[in-house]
Order: C-alpha cells, then sequence, then structure tokens
C-alpha cells in the first residue's frame, strides 16, 4: 500500500472555496469509483488548516492527476497558500478497523 500526505495552510476567507473544491474532488473520485483507492480530507476545526490523505492499493495507479477536478483545486490552492503542498510519502504505522 501507497500513502501520501499533503498539508497547507489558508486564510481564513477561502476556507469555503477551498473546501468546495476539495468536495468537488471527492465528488468526481465517486462518479469514477476507481478500486484500490482511499481519499480522506481533513480540516482543523479551530485553524484553517487541512490534512489530505491519499491510499493507494498496491499496484493501484493514482487516480488524480486524471481528474478535471483535481487539476482545478491545485491551482486554487497554490493561489491561496504558500505552503509547500505537495504529496509526501508517509508510512502507515498502526491502524484499527473494527471488523
Amino acid at each position: 500500500m501507497s500513502v501520501q500526505m499533503v498539508r497547507f495552510r489558508i486564510a481564513r476567507e477561502q476556507i469555503p472555496e477551498v473546501t468546495a473544491q476539495i468536495s468537488a474532488t471527492i465528488d468526481a473520485l465517486r462518479v469514477a469509483a476507481p478500486q484500490g483507492v482511499t481519499y480522506t480530507a481533513f480540516r482543523d476545526t479551530e485553524e484553517p488548516s487541512f490534512t489530505l490523505i491519499l491510499e493507494l492499493a498496491e499496484g493501484t495507479e493514482n487516480p488524480l492527476p486524471t481528474l478535471p477536478e483535481a487539476a482545478v483545486f491545485r491551482r486554487v490552492l497554490a493561489g491561496h497558500t504558500d505552503d509547500d503542498a505537495v504529496p509526501r510519502a508517509i508510512t502507515v504505522i498502526g491502524r484499527y478497523i473494527p471488523r
């Protein structure tokens, strides 16, 4: 499994636009329904900071580069953050999933 994370901060007034772009990207993933993909977006409840987690099953291609909505999100984000909002590989060291 491959796991990538993107973290970034924006100005508070940009929260609605960025949140809408994240939602549009997730909606596009739902329509495309790629197998072996989990994409989760988090927003800090008190700060205008976001964390995005992309999990890909072994051998699964990242579908985000093929989604127009994801490209729009990347363009919007580039204009709203000075952070280095690029995907970074991370390692899962533990997980609990009830069965």
